[in-house]
């Protein structure tokens, strides 16, 4: 259950909200109590806190982070997938460069 809830902290970090922290964590010490497994709920929780809007980004970046912070109002999922396809672009024109 420790592992448990070291995955529903880090999942709460990453959405920034104490709020989710606290329910998550209620949810694993629970789980047991209605036949489920507190690791899969952590899972489920570390998915959500995947999918989750985000509330903005303190710090712009440059190249790939950058464009991927100006649509931080998405999912954290979309924002990932913006700065790896901008990252291979960008390796992509460096190969070409210098092939």
């Amino acid at each position: 259950m420790r592992v448990a809830l070291l995955l529903v902290r880090f999942a709460a970090a990453v959405v920034g909200d104490e709020r989710c922290r606290e329910q998550w964590e209620a949810d694993v010490v629970g789980a047991r109590e209605l036949g489920m497994s507190p690791f899969g709920v952590a899972v489920g929780a570390v998915r959500a806190a995947v999918v989750i809007p985000s509330k903005g980004a303190a710090v712009a970046g440059i190249g790939p982070l950058g464009i991927a912070l100006k649509h931080a109002g998405t999912s954290r999922g979309r924002v990932l997938a913006i700065a790896v396809v901008s990252a291979l672009m960008v390796l992509g024109g460096l190969a070409l460069l210098f092939a």
